[in-house]
């Protein structure tokens, strides 16, 4: 008690000196102190001190109010108290209160205004009303002290008029004054207090909506205070690294003439500063290799210094652009419009507005120096409208999502009780499913031909007939609004002279900075070799990652395994270069069978599934006429491009309960490995992958029951894809609900001391989507790889056999193993070991890293040591 009095007695001394209002003003801080610490004993007796601030406006004004609010207080009071003395000294108020009550007329027209008043009050449109007004009135002044005090006042109305709605919400507004200032001062002292509030209003709360905005806000709160946390550690451990690095260091710098209390600021600024004299005295190379110094100090992808970084790339941005001026490299200028895109996603305001202007001029600087063209580049308008269109596409795409989910659920019947029904429900809902991919084609498609068009307005006509083929998932019919373009060049027969080729270069490097405008390219895509150098084998050479452009719709990247754009690919150590700006003839080549070999099957395979872009459609059609009346381009070869994708299926980690998927890589690419079998192995040559299950049955090569499995397991699979890309905004594949409701429930029991069940049902409503869509891919998934093995046996020959039972085998493996069925994926490896042959398509010793590989999980449930004597003996059979 004593120690509550000591943090009261300034309250009480200013309220004697200066009058009841400062001393109500003075109670109401200590108010919110007392419930931000949680400190019950000073929270009684503030609401005590309160009762009698009433009680004395009342006695002096004859007030009926004062007294009814002096009472409540009281009441409040005794409700929070569990002192016995404390207790007894505030029920002697309340019948001292009483009396004094009773010698004030409580009929006086000031009573009756009063309880007009209270019944107003508690009207939600008043609490609303009140509350914005001190919303507005802190957002434009930003002083928390006065928010707290607005905030507090309003906490203490719904205290006296026992209205809960109006107490809560008063308790989450102050939270979130504690929220704001904590972020802003990375004081994790405030944030506990947001906490504390937060936790009371949870308790106070009665309605599902409050509750799981003030769980949200437990949540948000949990997650700053771990980004604060893992700034201050970082920026220790750099300001060590810093320090040790400049007493390893033999100049001197200007900046650690005196102690500094941003070391990592102070050594950014010494490579910027000598970046600038490198780029005055025309050293573009020294400058780049000093501001990439400067922006490693500061990078750092799990929080990075957003203007710091920002200050860094569009500095080298302006390098990049002078040396374009110098070389008239168009890659050059596309390099340089990615950086300024990247220091834009990390600034705002009018900062954003210099980098706007910047971009400006690079492209004007790029059709100077690159195309040989003085003309002014296209307004900035215009890449904001082809943004708001690419929005717009997107927010289509999840309207649709949604209304085919509300239509057609097959989630909500039980598979063995329901099972025609679920299945009827599931083919409508994956034909809706396959027409939303088609849409999302087709417009991809307008999408391109327009932006293609606007660069030829500038660069002038076509030198000969030209078309864009789209690759990849454009082809397939399974791109999302968020995928990568890839595609190539065909041009016409005996035009392929150097000015030919320069142009379509050109109109394929303006074509990308217009993608790179739309600003979600990421910079590891552009391989700036100051920053990720894939062509080096010093790993400290790819050290950038971008965590904060989006990562949605862009070229495909330069990276030496990517590279699938017109531009092509650099030399290699190990390949040569490559170019997809082609003739249909030239183009074919890359079928040959010594070609795709060198180019280890994925160029070959991904050449064979082309889809007309823009321009004339004839030359699409000549390529494909020469695709398929190649002799090398045989189904063999195809599915060994095939048998090369699964290898990479195989070596993907596999998944515990705990970890990521990979939609992409472990459910994607699965179903469309097997769609592609069929098609390749039934020698069917169109590339979508809905036409291909079509074709199919057409020609009864598969019955109604197969083609059905197909469609829908291709349909859950890409549905997946695209609800990940919706979810994460933009190309993150790895996704996990467990993980993310579990998340959630590790933070809610370290920071809710009070919550409800019905929280969480908004947090695993997602979460049980995802969990029956994989799993139903997975049942589904079984009974197909059987119907891929039985229909390449009718119609193939021995070599086609050996490598689409390779692929089941494999695939089969990994779906037990995703279902945790692990005895049984033990079996299969050892089944699959026992009838492998020498020159198999499938490296044994891979299925034997499976075996053991497995071991970490099967500890929890059998051991090893009986399958040993056969792993051995399958060696011993395979050497």
């Amino acid at each position: 008690m004593l120690r509550v009095c000591e943090k009261l007695y300034e309250v009480d001394a200013k309220g004697r000196r200066y009058g009841l209002a400062r001393a109500e003003t003075g109670y109401l801080r200590a108010m919110v102190d007392a419930m931000a610490d949680m400190d019950r004993l000073a929270e009684v007796e503030v609401l005590k001190s309160l009762g009698d601030v009433n009680l004395e406006k009342g006695r002096l004004g004859k007030d009926v109010g004062k007294f009814n609010m002096a009472l409540a207080l009281y009441v409040a009071a005794v409700v929070r108290c569990d002192n016995q003395d404390q207790g007894e000294g505030i029920e002697h108020r309340y019948e001292y209160t009483e009396r004094l009550l009773q010698g004030v007329s409580s009929k006086g027209p000031q009573g009756k205004e009063q309880s007009t008043e209270d019944n107003e009050k508690t009207t939600p449109a008043k609490l609303a009303e009140k509350f914005q007004v001190l919303d507005e009135e802190w957002a434009a002044d930003g002083n928390t002290d006065s928010g707290l005090v607005g905030y507090a006042q309003l906490m203490v109305e719904g205290i006296v008029d026992d209205n809960s709605m109006f107490e809560t919400e008063a308790m989450k507004s102050i939270g979130d004054v504690y929220l704001k200032r904590g972020t802003e001062t990375l004081n994790t002292r405030d944030l506990t207090r947001a906490t504390a509030l937060y936790n009371k209003a949870l308790a106070r709360c009665h309605n599902v909506q409050g509750t799981v905005a003030i769980v949200h806000r437990l949540l948000h709160t949990a997650k700053i205070r771990q980004e604060i946390n893992t700034i201050k550690t970082k920026r220790s451990a750099r300001m060590q690294r810093q320090q040790d690095m400049r007493g390893r260091k033999d100049h001197f710098s200007p900046f650690s003439a005196a102690p500094s209390s941003d070391v990592i600021g102070d050594g950014m600024r010494f490579y910027i500063q000598t970046a600038d004299r490198d780029l005055g005295n025309g050293d573009l190379d020294a400058a780049e290799q000093n501001i990439a110094a400067a922006l490693k100090l500061v990078h750092d992808p799990s929080k990075p210094y957003n203007a710091r970084e920002a200050d860094c790339l569009c500095r080298m941005g302006d390098v990049y652009v002078e040396r374009g001026k110098r070389t008239g490299e168009g890659r050059t200028f596309t390099q340089a419009a990615a950086l300024y895109n990247a220091s834009m996603a990390r600034t705002d305001g009018d900062k954003q507005n210099m980098v706007v202007t910047r971009l400006q001029e690079t492209e004007r600087q790029f059709l100077r120096n690159t195309c040989n063209l003085d003309c002014e580049p296209c307004p900035y308008s215009s890449a904001l409208d082809h943004i708001k269109e690419l929005d717009n596409m997107r927010a289509r795409v999840k309207s649709q999502l949604d209304t085919i989910h509300q239509e057609h659920n097959p989630y909500h019947y039980d598979m063995f009780e329901d099972d025609l029904l679920l299945r009827e429900v599931e083919f409508k809902r994956a034909e809706a499913i396959k027409n939303l991919f088609k849409s999302i084609t087709v417009e991809r498609q307008e999408f391109i031909h327009l932006l293609t068009l606007e660069c030829i307005a500038k660069l002038g006509p076509p030198p000969c007939k030209y078309a864009f083929i789209g690759l990849g998932s454009q082809a397939t019919e399974l791109v999302t609004p968020y995928s990568d373009l890839e595609f190539a060049i065909l041009i016409e027969e005996g035009k392929d002279d150097d000015d030919t080729r320069r142009y379509f270069l050109n109109l394929t490097h303006y074509l990308h900075l217009k993608v790179i405008n739309l600003g979600e390219t990421i910079l590891p895509a552009m391989a700036i070799p100051s920053l990720n150098d894939f062509l080096s084998e010093d790993p400290e050479k790819d050290w950038f990652f971008d965590s904060v452009t989006p990562r949605g719709f862009a070229f495909d990247g330069f990276m030496p395994w990517a590279s699938k754009t017109p531009i092509g690919r650099d030399e290699t150590r190990t390949k040569p270069s490559i170019s997809l700006i082609q003739t249909p003839e030239k183009l074919e080549a890359y079928q040959h069978l010594h070609i795709a070999v060198a180019e280890g099957y994925h160029l070959s395979d991904i050449l064979r599934r082309v889809a007309h872009l823009t321009g004339d459609v004839s030359l699409v059609d000549e390529y494909m006429n020469r695709l398929y009346r190649s002799v090398d381009s045989s189904p063999g070869v195809s599915l060994l491009t095939t048998l090369g994708e699964e290898d990479n299926i195989h070596q993907t980690k596999d998944v515990e309960p705990s970890e990521y998927l990979d939609v992409k890589k472990q459910i994607y690419r699965c179903s469309s490995i097997a769609v592609n079998t069929l098609g390749i192995g039934c020698g069917i040559t169109t590339p979508s992958v809905w036409k291909i299950i079509d074709e199919l049955r057409k020609a009864q090569r598969i019955n109604a029951e197969e083609a059905r499995n197909l469609t829908v397991l291709i349909s859950i699979s890409a549905e997946l894809r695209l609800r990940s890309y919706i979810s994460n905004g933009g190309q993150k594949d790895k996704v996990s609900p467990l993980t993310d409701v579990e998340t959630q429930l590790d933070k809610l029991e370290d920071e809710i001391l009070l919550y409800k069940d019905d929280v969480f049902d908004g947090m695993v409503e997602s979460a049980e989507l995802f969990i029956c869509m994989y799993f139903r891919s997975v049942d589904v998934a079984m009974p197909t790889m059987q119907c891929v093995v039985n229909t390449v046996m009718k119609t193939s020959p021995t070599t086609l056999l050996r490598v689409s039972k390779a692929i089941e085998d494999t695939l089969c493996l990994r779906l037990k193993r995703q279902m945790f069925h692990f005895e049984a994926s033990v079996s299969h490896v050892l089944a699959s070991l026992t009838e492998l042959k020498a020159g198999s398509y499938v490296d044994p010793k891979k299925w034997l890293a499976d075996l053991f590989g497995m071991s970490r999980i099967l500890q929890h449930f059998q051991t090893l040591l009986p399958y040993l004597p056969c792993a051995t003996q399958c060696l011993e059979v395979l050497k």
